[in-house]
């Protein structure tokens, strides 16, 4: 089963926000996109549900791709496209209850706190592209 899903590098406090799943995973916000959503909809609504925050969409990031087989042996293929996202000012991280159990806020130095290779690779790029945009 393929699934196209859509998740922001949100920079809070100009770190870069990690969130612990109940599972221990370290990640960013990220889901399934809903019928009629574009996929910045996608992210900028999951940002929302799994953290509190709402954000300001910088940018896309680019695309990861990643398999698994679940508890049922059913093969999913998911697409995440990735955007830089800004969190507005004068809020707090409230995280989805049931799902998470913590965040970092992290710098660049830190990248290794994420589960998954390829979130270290988009987080990596947000810090790139968060520098050019700052010196620009």
């Amino acid at each position: 089963m393929k699934e196209i899903c859509a998740g922001g590098a949100v920079f809070y406090k100009n770190k870069l926000l990690a969130i612990r799943r109940k599972n221990g995973v370290w990640l960013m916000p990220k889901g399934h996109q809903d019928p009629g959503e574009t996929l910045a909809e996608t992210a900028i609504r999951e940002v929302r549900e799994e953290t509190g925050l709402e954000v300001n969409l910088i940018e896309p990031l680019g695309r990861t791709y990643h398999e698994y087989v679940d508890d049922t042996g059913h093969l999913h293929q998911k697409e995440v496209l990735w955007y830089l996202m800004d969190a507005l000012p004068d809020q707090t991280i409230v995280l989805e209850e049931g799902m998470f159990t913590g965040y970092q806020l992290i710098g660049p130095t830190e990248l290794d706190l994420f589960s998954f290779a390829n979130d270290r690779v988009i987080a990596r790029d947000a810090f790139i592209r968060r520098d050019v945009q700052c010196r620009s």
